[in-house]
């Protein structure tokens, strides 16, 4: 059974605290969890058994109080996904136009840009940042505190790790993740020019010089 949530669909088997903020348009799906320190925007998709606003996995606040997640407009979230709140005051980000698939994992203090794809069963660890456009495959597993590229690809099962550097509009594979070649695809689907690139590779050194 769908039933209105102001200006939303809300399944009636899912529990949204009346403390949560959500815009309109949105659906959410069967037997998900949305916690009360969320605000989502507008017409996002989220599927069955996601979880979105449970505490942090991080030793210091397993018990205490969670700090938020925030989430954008026109996103897609699938089955089983789990998104937890940011640590202490801080925010779990996920931006717009970004697709979640089922099973993937988004740890405290991530930070999704707008129009990044995760593919099924990614796990992201606490503090990760993925730039706009970044394309995750299948399974793969990044390490806490790194940085994802704009328009980069990541392949399936890879794992980046805190040697390897995913830097804007390359595509990386292995384990750890190493560059292979120029994303030609991604950068024409964005829309990338050479400058634009440029300037891409300028805001990731910054994003991760401020990460270290």
């Amino acid at each position: 059974m769908i039933y209105d949530y102001p200006n939303n669909k809300v399944h009636s088997s899912s529990i949204v605290s009346p403390e949560a903020i959500i815009g309109k348009g949105n659906y959410i799906g069967p037997n998900c969890y949305i916690g009360p320190n969320v605000i989502i925007g507008d017409n996002n998709r989220i599927e069955g058994f996601a979880s979105i606003g449970t505490p942090a996995e991080h030793r210091d606040y397993f018990r205490s109080t969670s700090g938020k997640v925030s989430i954008g407009n026109n996103n897609v979230i699938r089955e089983f996904t789990t998104i937890h709140c940011g640590t202490s005051d801080n925010t779990t980000v996920i931006g717009s136009n970004v697709i979640i698939l089922n099973h993937s994992h988004i740890a405290h203090d991530c930070l999704i840009s707008d129009k990044a794809n995760i593919s099924a069963n990614v796990t992201l660890a606490g503090h990760v940042f993925v730039m706009e456009g970044a394309n995750l495959g299948l399974g793969v597993v990044v390490h806490q505190r790194t940085v994802i590229g704009a328009y980069s690809m990541v392949g399936m099962n890879s794992t980046v790790t805190t040697k390897s550097s995913i830097t804007p509009g390359g595509i990386f594979v292995g384990s750890p993740a190493k560059f292979m070649k120029k994303n030609k695809l991604g950068l024409e689907r964005g829309k990338v020019t050479d400058d634009r690139l440029a300037e891409l590779n300028d805001v990731y050194k910054d994003i991760l010089n401020g990460s270290n």
